[in-house]
């Protein structure tokens, strides 16, 4: 595959891994298909670059030293147009940087697929394929469980079926189209017509979604009732210790998850709607104007924090924890609104007074990336994604 080919290309986790596996078997003569899996990472020191341990587990295998490996890596990857820079560091891993017009292009990308996107599909136009959705997606009625521990453990067996459906190859384009089809969300909890057994009584005063989050947000499958999750939120809430999980409140992690959607939702759709604006056509090359908005360090940092899905999405699989993929949406939901508020996003907005067209439009694909990825990840877990503040 000649990456220099490519019209049109973003910084993805898949891109960006190609690129440094292609550039290994042209230093090593070994087929990209015979290397080890090696899931890039961000970077904590250079905004904007990523690392990847590729060299380090394939080194012993080769009986070379990482760093030496990762040195002649980094020599192809100098002659790439698509890398400021590429340079070994720590231990031997290959770092990465790529253009600004490449790490910006993430946003529009992302904004077009975000299910595709975090479910690391080659093709985004999978996700509106047609057919069912795969074995196991269907969630459990949890207002039929015999009590609170019952209910933790159906949410947490619903996202964990939905995840790994999502993270396995043979499912993800099935998994994406189920996500992709769900229709819009309002904030409404359906009311409980029985609250004879504590489940019951739990989902009427904390509602389904923060009852899924919840279940879902602590690591061990087996919690004692007298631990949290962080200020007030007990790992098992009850219908009489419900703490901050019964609040309409930043406070409390479902809220905040799904008022981080809805605001990014209707910057997109509504708010940008109302002064005239919108995103502009997909796949299309940002101009320096674009860029430079879309590179700022808090756009940056939320452009890293999408990078991440797919790893995170991964992770949540592979060890069945959907606390993972929970801590991950609430980093992009913090991102989201450190970005939001760092500078004007729309002209004419709660004072705002930026009003070049493109530049907006640029900030519309993050808005719609982010809301869009927390969508996502929220519909796997079973928990629904309003669309209006």
């Amino acid at each position: 595959m000649a990456m220099t080919a490519l019209s049109f290309a973003a910084a993805t986790p898949r891109y960006l891994s190609d690129l440094i596996r292609h550039a290994c078997t042209e230093a090593t003569g070994i087929p990209a298909a015979h290397l080890p899996d090696a899931p890039l990472r961000r970077s904590t020191d250079q905004p904007g670059q990523y690392l990847s341990p590729l060299t380090s587990r394939l080194a012993g295998r080769l009986g070379r030293a990482a760093r030496d490996l990762a040195a002649d890596i980094t020599a192809v990857l100098r002659n790439q147009p698509h890398l400021t820079d590429a340079q070994v560091t720590g231990p031997g891993f290959v770092a990465v940087t790529p253009v600004p017009s490449m790490r910006a292009a993430l946003a529009q990308l992302v904004a077009d697929a975000p299910a595709a996107f975090l479910l690391d599909l080659a093709v985004p136009g999978v996700a509106h394929q047609p057919g069912p959705p795969p074995d196991g997606w269907a969630l459990s009625d949890l207002a039929h469980a015999r009590d609170s521990g019952q209910l933790r453990d159906w949410a947490r067996a619903d996202a964990r079926r939905r995840i790994a459906a999502a993270a396995d190859p043979a499912t993800a384009p099935a998994a994406a189209a189920a996500l992709t089809r769900q229709p819009p969300a309002d904030w409404r909890d359906v009311p409980q017509d029985n609250t004879a057994t504590e489940a019951a009584q739990l989902l009427t005063v904390i509602g389904e979604a923060a009852a899924r989050v919840a279940a879902c947000r602590s690591a061990a499958d087996q919690v004692r009732p007298q631990e949290t999750t962080g200020p007030d939120l007990p790992a098992r809430p009850s219908p009489h210790a419900p703490g901050a999980w019964a609040r309409a409140t930043a406070a409390n992690p479902a809220f905040a998850l799904r008022y981080a959607h809805a605001h990014a939702h209707t910057a997109v759709h509504h708010w940008a709607a109302q002064l005239g604006l919108r995103r502009l056509g997909t796949r299309r090359r940002h101009t320096a104007d674009e860029v430079a908005a879309l590179t700022t360090p808090a756009a940056e940092a939320l452009l890293g924090t999408l990078f991440d899905g797919p790893a995170a999405l991964r992770a949540a699989a592979r060890r069945h924890q959907p606390h993972i993929l929970v801590r991950y949406l609430e980093s992009l939901a913090a991102a989201y609104h450190e970005w939001w508020e760092s500078h004007s996003v729309l002209p004419g907005h709660e004072g705002t007074a930026d009003t070049h067209t493109t530049t907006v439009a640029a900030r519309l694909d993050l808005c719609a990336a982010a809301a869009g990825v927390l969508r996502a990840g929220l519909l796997l877990i079973g928990v629904s994604a309003p669309t209006r503040l």
